[in-house]
């Protein structure tokens, strides 16, 4: 009999609606800094205290789509599926 190992959970950080100087996108934290991704031009801005005025969160975003906005946050498909170890 085979032993196999349990796959590890991936926990997508919470992903927020957010309206960023006038910008709609969304803000998430990957890391240990808040990131606002707007999807109309593809920038990825990060949230500074300065900013922290400008910012209006709207909602929570979908499961789906928050999977979506770490895929994007971490370069996106082709740069996930390039670094997966083989």
């Amino acid at each position: 009999m085979a032993t196999v190992a349990n796959p590890t959970e991936t926990r997508n950080p919470k992903t927020y609606y957010a309206q960023l100087h006038g910008l709609s996108g969304v803000i998430t934290k990957p890391a240990d800094r808040v990131l606002f991704l707007e999807p109309e031009s593809g920038a990825v801005v990060t949230v500074t205290e300065a900013d922290y005025p400008e910012l209006t969160v709207l909602g929570e975003v979908a499961p789906a789509m928050a999977q979506y906005v770490a895929d994007m946050a971490a370069g996106g498909y082709a740069a996930i599926a390039c670094s997966r170890a083989n």
